[in-house]
């Protein structure tokens, strides 16, 4: 578990994402509840995967990401996260999965 926090801190303080999985586009899906001033919803992002890796890093502010609810769809395979890591201070969120991504794009 001390290894996973290793590797998820290098990212803390970095002005931009890591280039090895680049976010092209964000589909989003927005259920408002203006009376409380929350929100909930879905996004399903196409990412440019260049190079070997198992995490996912990407920006997020002030939100709370439910457990196994993020996965990453590639080549008629579905790979589940094993790890999500919300780093409130930087705005990412830090994803983890079991096996490396394959390269090319996915969502």
């Amino acid at each position: 578990m001390a290894e996973q926090k290793q590797k998820h801190s290098q990212f803390r303080g970095q002005p931009r994402l890591p280039k090895f999985a680049i976010p092209k586009r964000y589909d989003l899906k927005l259920k408002p509840d203006l009376t409380a001033f929350k929100f909930a919803g879905a996004v399903q992002i196409s990412v440019d995967v260049v190079s070997d890796t198992k995490l996912l890093v990407l920006n997020a502010a002030e939100l709370s990401i439910k457990p196994n609810s993020v996965s990453f769809a590639s080549h008629n395979k579905v790979l589940e996260s094993v790890e999500i890591e919300l780093c409130e201070e930087d705005e990412i969120v830090v994803v983890e999965f079991k096996e490396s991504l394959p390269i090319g794009t996915g969502f």
